[in-house]
């Protein structure tokens, strides 16, 4: 099943850009996420004390 999707995503031009897009877009996603919560823990950190 795993060899039949990779045959097919290697053959097609745009379902490479496609997967590559979408791991882009989680990983930036994701890295957005942790500076949000780097910056709220920061904060909550520097309002406690």
């Amino acid at each position: 099943m795993i060899t039949k999707l990779k045959n097919l995503l290697s053959k097609n031009k745009w379902s490479k850009y496609i997967l590559v897009g979408g791991f882009t877009f989680f990983l930036i996603k994701g890295l957005v996420w942790l500076i949000v919560f780097i910056i709220a823990g920061f904060s909550l950190i520097n309002f406690g004390s």
